[in-house]
Parts: C-alpha cells; sequence; structure tokens
C-alpha cells in the first residue's frame, strides 16, 4: 500500500506517442516480460508498460477560524452581552469529498517488444501507440489523444484586519491642573499650572469609549429612522445611511463579540491498492474538528478508512490464465491485463458517505494475444484489450 499526498496536484496529459516499428509482413511479434535475469542485449525493439490503478480522495475542509474581540471582557458589563467568543480557536468540518481513479505505469509489468530487421521494401509498418508514461495504448491505428487534468486550489484569503475600529489612537491627552503657592515678601501667591501629558489609554477605558459609540450609533439610526432631523431625505438616502450606519454598528461590535472567518481548503490523496494485502479497509487521513485534516499515522483524531472490497469478478478465469501463461511458448504477442471490479466506499459520518465502482488493474490478471495479432487497442486506464482484428 503507497499513500501519496498532495494539496496542488496537477497530472500530465496521457498523449499519444506514436512509434513506427517495421517488421516482415509474415512475421510475428515477440513480447518479453522484463525481469531481472533477463537478457536483452543482441535483441531490438521499444518498451512499454502496463498500467495500474490508483484512486484519488479529493477532500473539501471548510475551516472556521475564531477570533476573541479585545473587549471581550467587557462585553457583559457595559452591553449585556452574552453569547460571544472568548477565546481564539478553529473548528474544522468536512464539506464534501469525491472519489475517482489515477493511471500510473507498474513497474512490476514492464515489457519488450523485439522488432526484429527490416529486409525488404514490402514490410509491414506496424504502429504502435503509447501514453507518455509508456502505457500501451494501440497497435496498427491512431488513437484520439487523452488528456487529464486535476486541479487542488487552496483558496487561502489573507485575513487583513479583523477589527475596523480598534483603537484607533492608543494615547489620549491629560491634563492636570498643578497649583504652586509662591511667597514674595510675606506675601502668598497661587500660580495655576497646565500640565500637559499624553497617557496610554487602559483596555478598559477602550472599552467604555467603543460602547459609548455604539449608543452614539444607535441612536443616529434611530433618529434617521424616525426623522428626527427634520430633513427631507429621499428613501434612497435614508437606505443607504441606515447601511452604512448598520455596518459601523456591527463593525463596533465585532470588538465585543468577535469574528468569525471562513476558510475552504482542499486535499488531495492518492492511493495504490495492493493486491498482496488482504485486509479491505486503508487509513486515508486522520480528521479532528480541532485540528482537521492529519497524516493517516498521526495521533489525535479520527481515522478516516477507504473501503475495497472486491467482486471477484476474475476469479474464474485466473486458474486457466496461470496454466497458460505457464506454458511454455518461446514466442509471446503482447501482453495486457484482465482488470478486476471493485466497489470502493469511504464514510466520514452518517450525512457524509461515498460510493463508487471502478475497475483495479492490479486486482486482476495478465496474459498474452497470440504473436500474429498485430491490430488491437487496449484501454489506458486498465490495460485491458479495447478492440482486436483477427485475420
Amino acid at each position: 500500500m503507497i499513500i501519496k499526498q498532495n494539496k496542488l496536484l496537477i497530472r500530465s496529459a496521457l498523449t499519444s506517442v506514436a512509434l513506427f516499428l517495421f517488421i516482415c509482413s509474415n512475421a510475428q511479434i515477440n513480447v518479453f516480460h522484463v525481469t531481472a535475469d533477463l537478457n536483452l542485449n543482441d535483441k531490438e525493439g521499444v518498451f512499454y508498460a502496463l498500467p495500474m490503478t490508483m484512486i484519488k480522495v479529493d477532500v473539501t475542509v471548510k475551516k472556521m477560524e475564531h477570533y476573541a474581540g479585545p473587549y471581550s471582557e467587557y462585553a457583559g458589563k457595559y452591553l449585556d452581552l452574552e453569547d460571544i467568543i472568548s477565546t481564539d480557536y478553529n473548528e474544522y468540518e468536512i464539506t464534501g469529498v469525491k472519489l475517482s481513479t489515477l493511471v500510473e505505469p507498474d513497474p512490476d509489468h514492464y515489457y519488450f517488444v523485439e522488432t526484429g530487421e527490416k529486409t525488404t521494401k514490402e514490410e509491414k509498418a506496424i504502429i504502435i501507440s503509447l501514453s507518455e508514461s509508456g502505457l500501451i495504448m494501440g497497435l496498427n491505428g491512431s488513437l484520439s489523444k487523452k488528456q487529464a487534468k486535476e486541479l487542488i486550489v487552496t483558496n487561502l484569503e489573507e485575513n487583513g484586519d479583523l477589527f475596523q475600529y480598534f483603537a484607533e489612537t492608543n494615547l489620549y491627552e491629560k491634563i492636570d491642573t498643578i497649583i504652586r503657592k509662591v511667597v514674595v515678601d510675606t506675601v502668598s501667591v497661587e500660580k495655576i499650572y497646565l500640565d500637559r501629558k499624553w497617557v496610554e489609554k487602559s483596555n478598559e477605558q477602550k472599552a467604555v469609549e467603543a460602547a459609548n459609540m455604539i449608543g452614539k450609533i444607535r441612536e443616529s439610526r434611530y433618529n434617521l429612522l424616525t426623522g428626527y432631523q427634520e430633513i427631507p431625505y429621499d428613501a434612497g438616502s435614508i437606505a443607504y445611511m441606515d447601511k452604512e450606519l448598520n455596518k459601523m454598528e456591527k463593525e463596533y461590535l465585532s470588538l465585543f463579540t468577535g469574528i468569525t472567518i471562513e476558510k475552504i481548503f482542499y486535499y488531495s490523496f492518492s492511493i495504490l491498492p495492493n493486491p498482496n494485502e488482504q485486509t479491505t479497509l486503508i487509513p486515508v487521513f486522520v480528521f479532528s474538528e480541532r485540528s482537521g485534516i492529519k497524516d493517516a499515522n498521526a495521533a489525535g483524531g479520527e481515522n478516516i478508512f477507504l473501503r475495497i472490497e472486491r467482486t471477484e469478478s476474475t476469479r474464474q478465469l485466473i486458474s486457466q490464465i496461470n496454466k497458460r501463461n505457464q506454458s511454455d511458448k518461446s514466442v509471446h504477442g503482447f501482453y495486457y491485463r484482465i482488470p478486476e471490479g471493485v466497489e470502493v466506499s469511504l464514510e466520514i459520518n452518517n450525512d457524509l458517505k461515498v460510493n463508487c465502482n471502478f475497475r483495479i488493474s492490479q486486482f486482476g490478471t495478465v496474459t498474452f494475444l497470440p504473436a500474429s495479432i498485430t491490430a488491437v487497442q487496449f484501454h489506458t486506464e486498465t490495460g485491458g484489450v479495447k478492440s482486436i482484428i483477427v485475420e
């Protein structure tokens, strides 16, 4: 089992590359399974690969960032507010899950096509179409190009200034009256001086000013809506001024109640099912409402598993194909795959479940075509035969 994680994943297009191989019209194709002990020193040809199937899990997560207002401790004292954010914290929620498949070359199933030598002008040209990654696509014919684009946008918005009216100025002017007595020739004279200096406001003083401002804004809205100004504003002007005053009031209130910012994150997990493992559960990630998505082996959260159940659709074929593959044949045609059908499911909670039916290449079996067949097309996603011409 191999798990790959990417927040932003862009796959290369499976662009068809045509390779022109010339062999005699009455010759046979000979294909070798590439192994460590295979000797190809005296042979000419080309390599191709059969695909293996990976399951891609796309997860959408909503993050709620809660920020306590700078005057939250005075919300009850000056504004009689109770439903406020008193401490900073984050909340995460999985809002969407999508399952799909990816295709990559199987490192255990590379093959070598022996082409032989050109001998006469009557030789037949056989076109072998390969994908950009070396997957076999077809013989004799041009296959349509296939592009697969997969893009996870992490929309990370900058918070900016969360609280618009938080302490426009941190200083205020404090004026002290100083009375100094001066004695001149037994006459006592009082001189008054004004000592001016800037003193930093306390947090409670700032809260009082903000609460007073909220009161003024509410009074202004009341006067506006009741016509206290005795100015004949048109309906559009009144609506605009009321809207702006309401916006300003909410900004000042946020200094006490706090602010919540919503962000959306996208995660992608690519999972390679191992045909040799009997388990049907594969760990994908760990999820916590407080810390979000973490690696599958991380602690502190709920383990989310991918369930894979085989349909055993190739069970009847395996024994016969194994006997055929083990037969003593010196010449083999193109190798191909017969994929296995599976049911894949992932459950986050009772309200969020995903079920899909896929065909997993490596869960199936591999066999070969007759060496005389030179016109065939393959499914790039599974490595199975799509169409074939038998002459």
